[in-house]
């Protein structure tokens, strides 16, 4: 199961404190170790899969830039790490320029490094944040630069060395498995470094009209990117939810397309993604075989909002303890899954513990929860003709006859309870006000 699961805690907190994106690149760069008298150890970035063992912070390394310019950057802070397949790190760090070249728009500001590893033919986080541009450009629709993450630079290198086992893995191994475990390792990979326009976490904001908007913007490019350009996104977190000042304004910016997919890719439905306490009912139930739909990043989309209101005091400051739902962060895909079940099927379900501070979000969590709710329960028990026929051969019998079911049911938006037309027509208001509209041109039908 292909879950963003590492880390939840740190995550909150520093998403509610810092988290950024995954990927980039065109172009291999030629890493080249070089002496710098400023630093005692300027190093190649090719060294930095070993330095995460360790914290990185106040190393300094130097790369050619896909612009030609050689730049010395040095990290500032390490903000996250992760683990992921047979042992390769990804991690995001915030960085400063400190070259003093001609020429360098960057120097002295401080940026977003990600760094991770990848398969030759895993599909780019860049590709999908420059398609979305792209599409942007071409159909006048600019609003949407605002709400997507800006790429700087991006570096791809080739690497062919495995990495290595562990020892307690090695010994559960059959040869077979052993086997193909080496020609899975011993695949071409490639490490990929992108630098990004530093963001700023939810932790940042006071307002709670600054955080209605930001998830209402959050909202409507989630929808032009499944509308328009075909993307969805799968990993909407505390974390993957920023927001950008620009003109004395402020835009909630949808950060992190490293488990995105194209809206046709056949990896919709092979592949479970999200990060655990916000993860859709249906994604963590192992029966479930409809793929990943849109919705559920929208059920994603409420869980951020009520764990922001019911597990923080104030922005960025934890309630006291127990904090609610913290099952939702410590539980397997198992627990988690009947957790939410009852959290969205319980009959005698009053209302949230919502933190003073976050109250202004009642109305919203509550009528969100009613279509979620509502959805859940009243939606068949079998969603294809194969389903029944697999339940079916799996219990024996089934108590219910196929002919009362309607196959016609539309269970991307569970019987259009759960659609962006509802999700928009409860967010775009907020405290007896309007929001700012962004795109008018969203399908009515969805």
């Amino acid at each position: 199961m292909r879950t963003t699961t590492l880390f939840i805690d740190l995550l909150e907190a520093a998403s509610l404190s810092y988290l950024q994106p995954r990927t980039s690149s065109s172009r291999n760069s030629k890493m080249t170790p070089h002496s710098d008298p400023a630093f005692d150890h300027p190093r190649d970035p090719g060294q930095l899969v070993d330095d995460l063992d360790d914290d990185p912070q106040g190393f300094a390394y130097r790369f050619e830039g896909s612009d030609g310019l050689l730049r010395t950057i040095v990290v500032e802070q390490f903000l996250h790490r992760s683990e992921g397949r047979n042992g390769w790190n990804s991690a995001v760090l915030e960085v400063k320029c400190v070259c003093s070249l001609s020429g360098c728009g960057w120097h002295e500001e401080n940026k977003i490094l990600k760094v991770y590893h990848l398969k030759m033919d895993d599909p780019l986080e860049e590709q999908f944040i420059w398609g979305a541009k792209e599409k942007a450009e071409s159909s006048g629709e600019h609003w949407t630069l605002d709400h997507l993450p800006n790429i700087i630079d991006a570096i791809t290198c080739t690497i062919t060395t495995p990495p290595e086992e562990e020892e307690e893995e090695e010994e559960d191994m059959d040869q077979d498995d052993s086997e193909s475990r080496m020609d899975e390792d011993c695949e071409e990979r490639v490490l990929q470094l992108t630098i990004f326009e530093k963001l700023y976490p939810l932790s940042e904001l006071k307002d709670l009209r600054d955080f209605s908007q930001v998830f209402y913007d959050i909202l409507q490019i989630h929808q032009w990117l499944y509308e328009c350009v075909g993307v969805l996104h799968r990993d909407l977190s505390s974390g993957n939810i920023m927001f950008r000042r620009k003109n004395g304004n402020i835009y909630g910016v949808l950060n992190d397309f490293g488990l995105s997919s194209y809206v046709q890719d056949p990896d919709l439905i092979s592949h479970r993604a999200g990060t655990l306490p916000f993860m859709s009912l249906d994604l963590l139930n192992s029966n479930w075989e409809g793929g990943h739909l849109y919705r559920h990043d929208l059920e994603s989309l409420f869980f951020v909002m009520l764990c922001l209101a019911c597990r923080y005091a104030a922005p960025g400051v934890p309630a006291s303890e127990p904090r609610p739902y913290p099952d939702w962060y410590t539980g397997t895909n198992r627990n988690v899954y009947h957790s939410k079940h009852s959290f969205f099927t319980h009959p005698d379900f009053e209302t949230f513990p919502i933190q003073p501070h976050f109250i202004g979000l009642k109305s919203w969590l509550e009528e969100i929860y009613c279509s979620f709710h509502f959805g859940y329960i009243g939606r068949p028990s079998f969603y294809s003709h194969d389903h029944y026929l697999k339940m079916k051969k799996r219990y024996g019998r089934v108590n219910i006859e196929l002919e009362d079911f309607n196959f016609d049911y539309d269970w991307t938006t569970l019987g259009k309870f759960a659609s962006y037309a509802r999700m928009r027509s409860i967010m775009s208001f907020f405290n007896g006000g309007s929001l700012d509209t962004r795109w008018a041109g969203w399908n009515p039908e969805h």
